[in-house]
Formats: C-alpha cells, sequence, structure tokens
C-alpha cells in the first residue's frame, strides 16, 4: 500500500516533509504523522489514505554533501512499532550522514574514472595537449623534448622558450563552449631548433589546457613547394625568352642576317629547347616516381656501351672549357639494370658535374667491378659540396646554389630522381666531397647473373 500511495501521490507540494528536508537541507521529525496528514497530503482523499495506512510518526533525512543535496531518506512507523524518538532522530540522521558520505565517495569514484579515461586516452592522442602545471601527454612531451612527469608542476616558461612571446599570440577561448576559434601557427625554440606549432587553448575552472599540432614538417613541405613554383617558373622562363627572342629575330624583314648569323640563331632554339625539354622531362620524370607508376625491367646491359652513349650526346652542348673522359676496363661484366633508367642516372649525374663546373674543368665518370657489383664513379673539379649539405642534395627542390650566386640552375629534382632510380634497381647512390673543389658521386648496381 505504501509504494502504490507515494505512486499516486509524489512528495511533491511544497508543505511536504521530503520538500522541505531538500529545500532546506535540514532533517524533518514528525512525531505524529496522523496530525500533519492534512497539512502534507494533497486532498482530502490522500489524507484518508495516510489514516488507513496507520503511519504514526516519520523521519526524512536529507543527503547531502559539499553543498549538494542528492535526495531525502525516509523512515516510518506503524503499529505496533512504538513511534520514533528524539534517539531515533539523532540515529536517522547519523545514517543519513553516512549515506551521504558513501554516495559522495560513489559520485567521487566515478568522477575521478572518467577523469583517469580521458588522460589515458590522451596517451594516445598524436596532438599535443598539456594542461598548465598539470598534465603533459606524450605527445606534448616528445614535442619539447622534456619527460612529462619532470614538466608536471614546473612553470611553462622553465619548459618553453620564450613562453610569454608564444602565449600573447595564441587566441584563449574563456570556457570550452565558447565554440571553435582558429589556431594560430606560432613558430617555438625547442633547444635550439625552431620548431612551428599550430596553437589554440581554452580555460576552464580547472586551468588553462594548450592542444596543438606539429606543423613544422608541412611547413617545410610547403615552403618547398613554394621554392619549386618559383625555381620552375624562372628555369623555365630563361630558355624560353631565348627561344622568343631568336626566332622573333629570324621572322625580321628589316635586317639581313649572314648566314654564320642565322646558324648561331638556330643553335640558340635548339640548345634552349633541348634544356627547356630537360626541365620538362625532370619534372615528369619526379612525378611519376611519386604516385609510384614508375616501373622498372631489370635486363642485363652493358655498361660501357651505355656510358659511352650518355657522354657522347652530352658532349654535343657541353660547354668547351669541360673536358668529358670515360675510364672502363674492356673486360667489364654486364650490369643489371633497367638501360632507360640507368641512362637517366648517368645523365643526370653528368650534367650536373658539368653545370657545377662553371670555370671548365674535367668531368671524368670510371667504371669498376668489384666482388658482385659494377660501380660508376663520376669525379668533377667544380664547385664542392659543404658537408653539412651532403646529406640534403638527394631531396626534392633542394638546390646548392638556390640564390644562383654562380648562376647554376636547375630544377633541384635531378639526384632526387637519381636516388629513386638507383633504389628501384636495387642499388647504391652517395656522394662525397671535401667541400672545397671537386665532388664525386658513386652508384654501385648489382652484376648480372
Amino acid at each position: 500500500m505504501m509504494l502504490r500511495l507515494r505512486e499516486q501521490y509524489p512528495p511533491t507540494v511544497e508543505a511536504h516533509p521530503v520538500q522541505r528536508a531538500i529545500r532546506t537541507g535540514e532533517p524533518q521529525f514528525l512525531p505524529d504523522v496522523q496530525a500533519e496528514a492534512h497539512t502534507m497530503a494533497h486532498n482530502e482523499e490522500h489524507a484518508q489514505a495516510i489514516h488507513e495506512l496507520g503511519n504514526t510518526s516519520g523521519i526524512v533525512v536529507p543527503l547531502t554533501a559539499r553543498g549538494r543535496t542528492f535526495g531525502a531518506i525516509t523512515f516510518g512507523t506503524v503499529p505496533p512499532q512504538p513511534p520514533f524518538e528524539e534517539s531515533d532522530f539523532q540515529l536517522a540522521i547519523e545514517l543519513g550522514r553516512r549515506a551521504s558520505a558513501a554516495l559522495d565517495n560513489a559520485l567521487l569514484y566515478g568522477e575521478a574514472e572518467a577523469r583517469a579515461r580521458a588522460v589515458e586516452a590522451l596517451e594516445f592522442v598524436d596532438d599535443g595537449v598539456f594542461l598548465v602545471d598539470r598534465l603533459w601527454n606524450p605527445a606534448a612531451a616528445t614535442a619539447f623534448r622534456v619527460k612529462g612527469v619532470k614538466a608536471l608542476g614546473r612553470r611553462v616558461s622553465d619548459v618553453i622558450k620564450d613562453w610569454e612571446t608564444v602565449n600573447d599570440r595564441v587566441t584563449t577561448a574563456s570556457e570550452p563552449t565558447a565554440g571553435t576559434h582558429p589556431a594560430e601557427t606560432v613558430p617555438v625554440d625547442v633547444h635550439g631548433e625552431e620548431r612551428w606549432l599550430s596553437m589554440s587553448a581554452v580555460q576552464f575552472g580547472g586551468g588553462t589546457v594548450y592542444a596543438f599540432r606539429d606543423m613544422t614538417d608541412e611547413r617545410a613541405i610547403e615552403q618547398l613547394k613554394s621554392d619549386f613554383v618559383s625555381t620552375v617558373s624562372h628555369e623555365l622562363r630563361t630558355p624560353l625568352a631565348a627561344i622568343y627572342g631568336a626566332a622573333l629575330t629570324l621572322q625580321r624583314d628589316d635586317i639581313r642576317l649572314e648566314e654564320s648569323q642565322r646558324t648561331g640563331l638556330l643553335d640558340v632554339i635548339s640548345s634552349e629547347a633541348d634544356r627547356l625539354a630537360r626541365i620538362v622531362n625532370d619534372i615528369l620524370w619526379a612525378s611519376r616516381l611519386d604516385s609510384g607508376q614508375m616501373g622498372t625491367a631489370i635486363e642485363s646491359c652493358d655498361a660501357v656501351e651505355l656510358t659511352n652513349k650518355v657522354v657522347g650526346a652530352l658532349r654535343a652542348h657541353s660547354p668547351v672549357e669541360v673536358e668529358l673522359t670515360v675510364d672502363a676496363p674492356a673486360d667489364l661484366p654486364l650490369v643489371a639494370a633497367d638501360p632507360d633508367k640507368l641512362r637517366q642516372v648517368l645523365t643526370n649525374l653528368l650534367d650536373n658535374a658539368v653545370k657545377y663546373s662553371p670555370d671548365g674543368g674535367r668531368v671524368r665518370i670510371a667504371l669498376t667491378h668489384s666482388s658482385s657489383r659494377i660501380r660508376f664513379r663520376v669525379e668533377d673539379e667544380g664547385l664542392g659540396i659543404p658537408q653539412a649539405e651532403q646529406t640534403r642534395i638527394f631531396e626534392k627542390f633542394f638546390r646548392l646554389d638556390p640564390n644562383l650566386t654562380r648562376g647554376v640552375g636547375g630544377t633541384g629534382l635531378g639526384l632526387y630522381i637519381c636516388r629513386e632510380l638507383v633504389y628501384r634497381m636495387h642499388g647504391r647512390i652517395w656522394v662525397s666531397s671535401d667541400g672545397r673543389r671537386g665532388s664525386t658521386f658513386t652508384v654501385e648496381l648489382p652484376v648480372a647473373g
């Protein structure tokens, strides 16, 4: 009957002792329930139901902890139980206090578990996240080269150099629900190395959370793309301008050209068209390599014959100041390679050697046999390659003379193409130079089985 009465007449009226206990936070003692039935009942029918139940006394104790009321616990007596006394009321209050503490602890434990799961999830997030003085996830610790446990409790300025300058450029949201706001990409000094971080921040009751993504590599790629567009534009403009100028001169009717002059202009058109074709060819080779569309057909090749053909073709348009020579033994075994790819590698290496010998000199390609490998060595007496840049010259778009201080142009793709083609033919390529004068590029490929 008690459950049916509670379902039909829930304790929602303001005068009800349950409502008073929840609203005020004070325990309620009802020594005579029947006397108060008409006050706390919804209507006469409700009061009659309470009378039929025979409830003689009651106690309502609010469940309260840390300023929050979770609900209430009620006690009641019916005959033949004696009505509650003051001692029962005090016992009920103590039971309510303990129940409140247990409930609060359960809620706190649930919240702690949720926070622990959230922190654990941050362990697997690739982006860096740190809560000032309290939390550093592994990505953040790695980005700033610190141990997360050592960063805890320390000021951010002690961990990140020039933090105040960085923080001034980061927009901080006033609350987590403030909506999206653009992240700011800022340079950060990490142990002497400049890193570019796309960073945002948000404030909440526990402090300020900073989230960031390391954009250094992406920024470097974008810079390379920008440099490539600028370089290719310059490289294409030069031969096109020469071809256009020579063609216009040949078309003029107002001047008479000697046969030698006409031949010279045609030579300009021919050589610059060849240069233009090589630029376009480099771009196409690089595009095919990047897209994975470049296949290789390994076969037995005569390395000496192939080398002589490449050198012969280059002699036709090489400066007279540069001497091209081939040094190879007569009994050199066949090499296992894709002939078209090997021809491109040798062409690029020899063309580079000539190009980086602006003062002339000898460019020599030597072929040797060692165990199960055929070695091609391209030696020049040109500008040389600084030690710090020898590890980078095979990168895409990298140029040794980016500002054209020595008048050496190029797309920065030739050596990248060489490296990728040699790897696809199961070979190796490297460079050696003292950085002052001359360099040697070496390619090793397997002997044909």
